[in-house]
C-alpha cells in the first residue's frame, strides 16, 4: 500500500500545487522547493482527512510532518493503524 499511497499523494500535489506539470520525489522537501506553503498545507490536510477518513490534531499539522511525501505517507499509515 505504501507505493500506491505515495503515488496518490504525489498525484494530488502535482495537480493541486504544480498545475499538473512536473514531478516531485518522495523525499524532496515540498516547502524548500516552493511547491507548498502554509496555505497549501491546509488544503493538503483537508484532502488527506477526506480521502483517508482520518483526522489530525492541530499540533500534528506542522511543516516537519508534511515536509515530504515519505513523511506524510508514514503519518497516514500510523493514523490508520491507530484507528484499527
Amino acid at each position: 500500500m505504501t507505493e500506491e499511497l505515495k503515488a496518490e499523494l504525489r498525484e494530488f500535489i502535482i495537480n493541486a500545487f504544480m498545475r499538473g506539470k512536473g514531478s516531485v520525489k518522495d523525499n524532496e522537501s515540498l516547502f524548500e522547493r516552493g511547491v507548498m506553503d502554509s496555505f497549501g498545507i491546509l488544503e493538503f490536510v483537508s484532502f488527506i482527512e477526506k480521502r483517508f477518513k482520518i483526522s489530525f490534531n492541530p499540533s500534528e499539522i506542522t511543516i516537519d510532518n508534511f515536509n515530504c511525501i515519505n513523511r506524510v505517507a508514514q503519518l497516514i499509515q500510523k493514523k490508520a493503524k491507530s484507528r484499527e
